[in-house]
């Protein structure tokens, strides 16, 4: 019995900081696919309105919203799809997701144009250092964006750095996310790496549509504005019960080999 408790304390106190030490991934390999699922238009108006994956495109029937005359305006995916291994945990390098440029063109009167705007962004992560693993589970993140295309007539309503402004807001979205791997939550951000997405003044959020604080950003008249994205990944250990279990298990094992010892 005396060997059984003592061998019981020596096993216990040799597993416990393998299992307080939760086995932390530092690099990942990725993923990143975006694309748009969906989009809505004004009912009413003249023009076209054209959609496809990485393209969203509304304005003059078979105008261009890219080179001469101009007279569509447009929200553009590039630089997707995206893969690597250099997705670092807790690093505030992000990797690149994707780019979306506003093509913001002066549209004829009546013309009509886009209300809202579906992304999807499917990540597939897969532990790469220390030790490669077997892929997690797809995950798939989806936007909502409310865009308004305000009237160029000078009376804006809201601050605008030309005449006028229009506006893009982040209505639902996953930006941040969590999951929990080998004992160690870790949590996946999308950020906006040029400075571009911030919240809006309530005067540009009421414009949009939508409630004081909005996050999103605004687009100047006869420009092209990109907004690039990226991603971020934070690793935080979390309390195992086993650890909790062994503990107590230990420190039992070592009381009774003391009193034991003591007795003699």
């Amino acid at each position: 019995m005396k060997r059984l408790i003592k061998t019981t304390a020596l096993a216990c106190a040799f597993l416990l900081p393998q299992l307080a030490q939760a086995a932390l991934v530092t690099q990942w390999e990725y993923e990143v696919a975006s694309e748009w699922t969906g989009a809505t238009f004004q009912a009413l108006g003249d023009g076209t309105t054209s959609t496809s994956s990485s393209v969203l495109s509304w304005g003059a029937d078979g105008g261009s919203y890219s080179s001469s005359p101009k007279n569509r305006s447009a929200l553009v995916i590039s630089n997707s799809p995206q893969s690597g291994t250099d997705l670092v945990t807790n690093s505030m390098m992000p990797v690149l997701t994707n780019v979306i440029t506003h093509f913001n063109n002066i549209l004829a009167g009546g013309t009509k144009s886009l209300e809202t705007a579906l992304l999807k962004t499917t990540l597939k992560l897969k532990p790469f250092l220390p030790t490669p693993e077997s892929a997690l589970p797809t995950k798939t993140l989806n936007f909502t964006i409310r865009f308004i295309e305000t009237p160029n007539d000078g009376s804006c309503g809201f601050d605008s750095s030309s005449n006028c402004d229009d506006i893009f807001v982040i209505e639902i979205g996953d930006l941040v996310s969590s999951f929990i791997y080998d004992g160690v939550k870790y949590t996946t951000a999308v950020v906006e790496t040029t400075s571009s997405l911030t919240g809006l003044s309530p005067a540009a959020c009421a414009q949009a549509g939508a409630a004081a604080g909005c996050l999103g950003f605004k687009t100047i008249e006869q420009a092209a504005t990109a907004a690039m994205f990226g991603l971020l990944i934070n690793g935080v250990e979390v309390s195992a019960p086993a650890g909790t279990g062994a503990l107590g298990l230990g420190l039992l094992s070592l009381f009774m080999y003391g009193r034991r010892r003591s007795a003699k």
